[in-house]
């Protein structure tokens, strides 16, 4: 079990930066499907993920502050991330 508080700082660390991570690149990239839609003239469709996108985004960082405050730290700073990273790479394209 986790008794040693540094370990179980840790492991809710690693797990809200991995979390984080992944929300951050679920959100970034549908984030492009949905500019798409918008191009395409398909705003029902745009504007519906724009809503579940930002739900699940936020539903998804909500249960990392219901784990620890470590965790919900770690989970925004792997969100951060992986912007950066997005913007960093869509930026270079022409």
């Amino acid at each position: 079990m986790m008794t040693d508080p540094t370990f179980r700082f840790a492991v809710y660390s690693a797990t809200g930066l991995v979390a984080g991570l992944i929300i951050g690149l679920v959100h970034f990239v549908s984030l492009r499907w949905n500019a798409q839609l918008f191009v395409t003239g398909s705003a029902g469709t745009a504007v519906a993920l724009q809503v579940g996108r930002i739900a699940v985004t936020v539903g998804a960082l909500s249960a990392l502050m219901l784990v620890s405050l470590s965790a919900s730290l770690f989970g925004a700073v792997g969100f951060v991330i992986i912007r950066a990273l997005v913007v960093r790479r869509l930026g270079e394209q022409p």
